[in-house]
């Protein structure tokens, strides 16, 4: 939709649980290119590469790791990524001047629920699981950066999916 609406789009993938054919099939739906790299959002070099290069205005943040299963038995890896990822994202974007954030989160936040529907203030932190705790945690560094903008101008949104 952001390229049918005439963004000009930047994807970095490390690829590691998505495919450039996924790519080229955004690219179709959208009716134009997108700039691809190659990387992981870890990387602090790779970041600040793409923000000199490119006009960043916003971004939106789907890099992670999403398995509740495989957190169990990688929950480094979760941590690693989930957390110490956007925490590298975010120090990049601060760099950059970027304050624009979409993060796409997780019901895994609320973990057991007291009560159903789950509605977006219902407490969270009681999580069952490294996934959930990581997404937990990134709400929390993403509340705690929103606050601290001395701009106060902070557009951090947040985006729960099931």
């Amino acid at each position: 939709m952001l390229l049918q609406a005439g963004y000009e789009v930047v994807v970095l993938d490390n690829l590691s649980n998505s495919s450039a054919e996924s790519l080229k099939r955004v690219q179709a739906l959208g009716g134009k290119p997108l700039h691809f790299i190659e990387g992981d959002v870890r990387d602090p070099q790779v970041l600040r590469d793409i923000f000199a290069r490119h006009k960043i205005t916003a971004v939106v943040h789907f890099a992670g790791l999403k398995a509740v299963g495989e957190s169990l038995e990688k929950p480094l890896d979760y941590f690693s990524v989930n957390v110490a990822g956007t925490i590298t994202l975010c120090q990049a974007m601060q760099s950059a001047g970027v304050i624009t954030l979409v993060f796409s989160s997780s019901c895994t936040v609320y973990g057991d629920p007291q009560y159903e529907p789950i509605p977006e203030h219902h407490p969270t932190g009681n999580t069952t699981n490294p996934y959930g705790l990581s997404e937990h945690m990134v709400e929390q560094v993403l509340q705690d950066l929103a606050a601290s903008n001395s701009q106060g101008r902070s557009r951090c949104f947040g985006i729960s999916t099931p």
